[in-house]
């Protein structure tokens, strides 16, 4: 469909007006009586690590307006990290082994494995809706949409999905608004960001207006690659070398698990031609996605609805930026596990905790804001305590996984490709699937997951305290395991427990 009006969309704009109308100040509001329950906004980047990007002097005013007015969790981590896995898990609650979705398709990934295995009934969406919400979103949804665009999930009042991958480009792409493809172009106006932006502050403004409390989900693809800067930022997106951290390039990956080694070369020359344009991108998106944030927050002052409004600023998951020679996420290494997290509303105290925060505890978090009791199959915690500066008895390891690219090798990121640019050199790119825990000192890693029979399985161990860059695995020689053999058996019995745990045995 074009981008010009349609009967929809002039119907929507009418009904707009007569809300605008029937809400004027001194209208009775009788027939509606105010719902104090807080209003709850979801702002989601794409790939944005914490690890290499500046997060927060890249993004100044999310910075103030919520980092700062609120609490900043500085070990924040995606357990799944891959987008598909990662968001399955931000919406429901669950790890992957229970969602079963581990990677962006095939049996254990894809939208398509998240609706046939029954999540779309019980997210963060279905449960503020039954109980009264207001719900929107805009932007990503999960990788596999495209094979049924014409879906809209329960819980949704308002849906503007992207339905194929072009909207990575931040140009070209569709969006299914609440039924209506809508096809977005190549105009600066078109700058997917902005539109998220503009449909964020139009859902707001709205909802405000209302009895209702809300929840709004926003979901641009910044800074995934390859979204570029706004046109309005080019000219002060400077050519920007991405950090040289210690484990950047790493020049001995001897102690990698094999397909690390098997890839190195190619993986290093492509960093080589790469990375720092990547980088430059990533950070010339993230102007928008700043203003963005405070659109959104000036929004919310501008309706009256701030002061009692939750902010979430997180990402899906991390990204390598060439950390042991590698691109994108999926890894265990810190690189693409740890995200940016930064909440902010009534009562939070300001501060920084290092409580582990995971994705998997955002959706109790906002349930136990709306006052909503945990079902329990829900595998994460709400961080009402660390929020309010209490960690007694809180998480100390948790668990983390990954289903690989799958037999065909394209279940894993050669999903997020845009159209006509997939290549065969991408599979070279992703890596085989794996089981973790990550612990307050260790990272224990399982190679193989779901390849190889548990003997020829391959394993990585790595002493955070005195190694924080992962560049030594303890493990990889006979001397190695034998010295830490007390350490692997009891975190193997752990990572056992962990990767079988639901509800709140996780």
């Amino acid at each position: 469909m074009s981008h010009g009006p349609s009967r929809g969309r002039v119907l929507s704009a009418a009904i707009l007006l007569l809300s605008a109308l029937v809400w004027l100040p001194g209208t009775s509001t009788a027939d509606a009586p105010e719902d104090a329950r807080p209003n709850i906004v979801m702002i989601l980047a794409d790939d944005l690590d914490t690890t290499s990007t500046p997060v927060w002097q890249a993004m100044p005013r999310t910075a103030a307006l919520i980092r700062d007015r609120g609490m900043e969790f500085t070990d924040g981590f995606a357990p799944m990290p891959i987008c598909c896995a990662a968001r399955a898990s931000i919406l429901t609650g669950e790890y992957g082994h229970n969602t079963g979705v581990l990677t962006n398709a095939g049996e254990v990934g894809g939208f398509e494995t998240f609706r046939d295995n029954g999540n779309e009934s019980h997210t963060i969406a279905t449960h503020l809706h039954d109980a009264g919400y207001r719900t929107g979103m805009a932007g990503k949804y999960l990788n596999g949409l495209e094979h049924d665009p014409g879906h809209i999930p329960p819980g949704w009042d308002d849906w503007n999905a992207g339905v194929d991958n072009f909207l990575y480009a931040g140009y070209n792409y569709t969006l299914n608004e609440n039924g209506t493809f809508v096809k977005y172009g190549v105009a600066p106006k078109d700058y997917q960001t902005d539109v998220i932006r503009d449909k964020s502050v139009r859902f707001i403004t709205d909802a405000a207006a209302s009895a209702r409390p809300f929840f709004w989900y926003t979901a641009s693809t910044a800074p995934h690659f390859p979204i570029p800067p706004a046109p309005r930022h080019l000219a002060e997106t400077v050519p920007t070398a991405a950090p040289r951290s210690p484990n950047y390039q790493e020049a001995d990956v001897s102690d990698k698990p094999e397909w690390l080694i098997d890839t190195a070369g190619v993986r290093a020359a492509t960093i080589a031609a790469t990375n720092d344009v990547d980088y430059t991108n990533r950070l010339g998106s993230l102007k928008a996605l700043d203003e963005m944030v405070a659109a959104i927050v000036d929004t919310l002052a501008a309706t009256g609805t701030l002061d009692n409004t939750y902010l979430i600023f997180t990402s899906d998951n991390g990204y390598s930026l060439g950390a042991h020679r590698l691109t994108q996420k999926m890894a265990p290494y810190e690189e693409s596990v740890r995200v940016p997290l930064a909440i902010a509303g009534p009562g939070i105290r300001r501060g920084t905790t290092d409580a582990f925060a995971l994705s998997v505890d955002l959706a109790p978090t906002v349930l136990g804001w709306a006052g909503i009791a945990l079902p329990a199959r829900i595998d994460g915690r709400s961080l009402a305590g660390p929020l309010a500066g209490d960690t007694t008895g809180w998480r100390t390891d948790f668990t983390a996984e990954y289903g690989g690219a799958g037999a065909s090798g394209r279940d894993g990121i050669a999903q997020e490709q845009i159209p006509g640019t997939d290549t065969p050199a991408i599979y070279a790119f992703d890596m085989p699937s794996w089981v973790g825990i990550r612990t307050e000192r260790y990272l224990y890693v399982r190679w193989y997951e779901r390849e190889r029979p548990l003997a020829e399985r391959e394993y990585e161990l790595y002493d955070l305290a005195a190694d924080p860059y992962q560049l030594t695995n303890l493990i990889k020689t006979a001397d190695g395991r034998a010295a830490h053999a007390d350490t692997v058996a009891a975190l193997d019995r752990r990572l056992r427990e962990l990767t079988a745990c639901t509800g709140s045995s996780c």
